[in-house]
């Protein structure tokens, strides 16, 4: 993964847990390194590593500090200067969710070797009722989604947003996930 994600994770720790807080997450997680450069590709280990670390000393379960950082992810990337691009996703969270796979193939030509998940709307159920599909090369990953989702949709101004993972689909290659909001 990209260095711009470990240092994501590494200021979601630094910001509810302090610097502390960060250097007991490289101690439990057998990282050696405390900076990562943004567009640099680390080891996808290390970032489960990370993971591991912040579910150590915060007694979260690792799909409970992914849920945080995915919705910590969008304020990450606003301050990190991505903001530019995340309104490119439209004026609607219906809309933002059918361009997620775009803002991808864009962030794409700025990373090379970028291997982005992918998102797909399988089916509406209503105006505000979906299920959605979420697939990505890496594995553990899916937890991230809900806490992604209700960042993307708090930035729409939809504050009851409503998520349920609902499993594997029928060809066990994306993740389904029931959507709703009011």
């Amino acid at each position: 993964m990209y260095g711009l994600i470990n240092m994501a994770i590494k200021q979601l720790v630094l910001d509810n847990y302090g610097e502390s807080g960060w250097q007991s997450v490289l101690e439990k997680s057998q990282v050696k390194q405390s900076y990562f450069e943004l567009l640099a590709v680390y080891d996808d280990q290390i970032t489960y590593q990370l993971v591991g670390g912040a579910s150590a000393v915060t007694g979260k379960k690792p799909e409970e500090i992914l849920s945080l950082f995915g919705g910590y992810w969008i304020k990450y990337a606003v301050s990190a200067g991505y903001e530019p691009l995340l309104n490119l996703f439209g004026p609607s969270f219906k809309e933002c969710l059918q361009n997620l796979n775009r803002m991808h193939e864009h962030m794409g030509a700025m990373m090379p070797g970028l291997i982005p998940p992918e998102f797909e709307l399988e089916k509406e159920l209503s105006p505000t009722q979906y299920h959605l599909l979420y697939r990505s090369q890496r594995a553990g990953l899916s937890p991230m989604v809900k806490g992604l989702l209700t960042a993307l949709a708090e930035r729409y101004g939809i504050h009851d947003l409503i998520i349920n993972h609902l499993g594997k689909n029928e060809d066990e290659t994306a993740d389904r996930f029931f959507i709703e909001w009011k």
